[in-house]
């Protein structure tokens, strides 16, 4: 090869690897520099998935007329959370004609609580209501989101309710995304679904995923915290999470945007890099030390993780880590409360021998994928490896539906006991 054909190539892949370098890089110390930055990359609320539809018009996404009515929950701190409320089919099929005589303009709803979708939420003493924190990017009706809600309450058409919003910052909703005011978001839809509309924490399933499983993880959590008094104390009917991460940190170390862009996996080959970057992360949704916390204070509980073996944005090792963590812990509160007559099943604390039981509870299902349960004097965790379901398609599958009936059904059981 000619000497100048030879610069010619080096040259040619020096900026075929550098200038990609370089711009990573570079997008990572935005990312410190620029907290809004940051926020833009970790919540990509920004990317709406929802282009040339309006949110106020929920039959562009598959609901029927007055099935699903929009309206506003206002924050604790000022701000407006765009939400859905979604009749379940069979409430919708006993009334349709009550239902579409409101009116054929539908949209946004200034007072939700005037309409008789409303009503035959809070009047119904048999209702009950999932409360549904999605994943980043996107709105509430992005991708399978609209499919997932019908899945849902497919196991109980006429009783399961689904309410359904966009964080601050997301869709239409006011505000800036942060750690904080998601967690302040999820508190006041929780105070929206007991004042105003009237229905216990028995009969509400938190279902939370991606993103949307560390704020249903957080809300738990401050709902059962120590410095809470027995009685403001709020214990709902069960918590149901899909595809969740053991903590941001953990997260950008695996984590693919679309399964092909990574985050900071790169960086993560270089530990000193990574604990620089991720000590600098302003959201951090510590997952695995929330859960824990929330075992340990709670006086009962209904916990299934879900995770599909073929999610290549978040690997399954991440939801298999929860569950570890959260059955020693279940373990460890209650050999402390004296409620275990028998020796604690992991005494042995070495991870083959925890391994080993979670393997002897395990039930293959085949194509289906396998089920882990794990009985407490509390309640019972759960684990459900799905084969097939990668990130997002999983919300939508039957098992996930059965999931909340099962947190529900649970319930009940423990206020006939």
């Amino acid at each position: 090869m000619e000497p100048s054909a030879l610069r010619s190539t080096i040259l040619a892949v020096c900026l075929s690897l550098g200038v990609p370098t370089v711009v990573y890089l570079g997008l990572l110390g935005a990312m410190i520099i620029a907290p809004a930055f940051q926020a833009h990359a970790i919540y990509l609320h920004k990317i709406t998935l929802t282009w040339f539809k309006d949110l106020n018009v929920p039959e562009q996404f598959g609901f029927l007329h007055h099935q699903a009515t929009p309206f506003y929950i206002p924050t604790s701190d000022g701000e407006k959370l765009h939400a859905w409320h979604i009749l379940p089919l069979g409430a919708y099929i006993s009334n349709q004609e009550a239902l579409l005589s409101q009116g054929p303009e539908g949209g946004l709803v200034d007072n939700f609580e005037e309409t008789l979708n409303f009503r035959l939420l809070r009047e119904n003493p048999a209702a009950r209501l999932v409360l549904y924190f999605h994943g980043t990017s996107g709105t509430m009706a992005s991708g399978w989101r609209p499919d997932s809600y019908r899945s849902l309450y497919a196991a109980d058409p006429v009783n399961t309710h689904i309410l359904t919003f966009d964080y601050r910052g997301y869709g239409l909703s006011s505000g800036w995304p942060s750690e904080p005011g998601l967690i302040t978001d999820a508190l006041s839809v929780v105070d929206w679904a007991q004042r105003a509309a009237g229905i216990p924490p028995e009969r509400i399933v938190v279902f939370g995923q991606s993103l949307g499983s560390a704020v249903a993880i957080a809300l738990v959590q401050e709902l059962v915290n120590p410095s809470r008094t027995p009685s403001n104390k709020v214990h709902f009917a069960g918590l149901v999470v899909t595809a969740s991460f053991s903590d941001i940190a953990q997260l950008t170390a695996t984590y693919r945007i679309g399964g092909f862009i990574p985050v900071l996996s790169p960086v993560a080959r270089v530990p000193p890099l990574f604990n620089f970057f991720t000590k600098r992360l302003h959201s951090t949704w510590n997952n695995i030390q929330r859960l824990g916390d929330f075992i340990r204070s709670a006086e009962r509980y209904h916990i299934t993780l879900l995770h599909a073996e073929d999610d290549t944005d978040i690997p399954k090792e991440h939801s298999m880590r929860l569950f570890r963590e959260a059955i020693r812990i279940a373990d460890e509160a209650s050999s402390a409360d004296g409620k275990n007559s028998t020796r604690s099943e992991l005494d042995d604390s070495s991870a083959s021998a925890l391994e080993q039981k979670i393997e002897e509870r395990t039930d293959s299902r085949g194509q289906g994928g396998s089920v882990a349960v794990w009985p407490t004097p509390k309640g019972e965790i759960r684990m459900e490896l799905l084969k097939y379901g990668v990130h997002d398609k999983i919300m939508s599958f039957p098992a996930t539906g059965i999931a909340i009936s099962r947190a529900f059904s649970s319930s009940m059981q423990g206020n006939e006991r």
